[in-house]
């Protein structure tokens, strides 16, 4: 893939991994905050998935390209290493674009449940 491929492709990840979030939000504010165990390790394995994959094309991108042996530690370390591979392929930049995304993916979070919570009652009631 060339460089134009990639970064369409990263978009897209990204973009896959704030509907991840926004539908874990949705599905928070709907079971009233006691997501079941189930979903929650299903949207836990699909977000880590989906981020790995964009650590590994934006480091393709940068020119930094992962070692093949370190995906699964992205993988398993997900939460850790996602910020970690970001600020090693994109130095001082690589900081604002974690806390960017961070901000956003919390809030993408955030929004949907207390949005759910409020439309099915699980949240206040009147």
């Amino acid at each position: 893939m060339n460089i134009e491929s990639q970064k369409r492709y990263r978009t897209f990840l990204l973009i896959e991994g704030y509907l991840i979030v926004m539908l874990e939000g949705i599905a928070i504010g709907v079971f009233a905050f006691e997501l079941p165990v189930e979903r929650e390790t299903l949207y836990t394995l699909a977000l880590a998935l989906v981020l790995t994959q964009v650590c590994i094309v934006d480091s393709r991108i940068v020119g930094r390209p992962l070692p093949l042996s370190t995906y699964w530690l992205v993988f398993i370390l997900y939460g850790i290493a996602v910020p970690i591979c970001v600020i090693r392929a994109r130095g001082l930049r690589g900081l604002g674009y974690v806390a960017a995304h961070f901000t956003g993916l919390s809030l993408s979070l955030i929004i949907p449940a207390l949005i759910a919570g409020f439309a099915c009652g699980t949240i206040w009631q009147a």
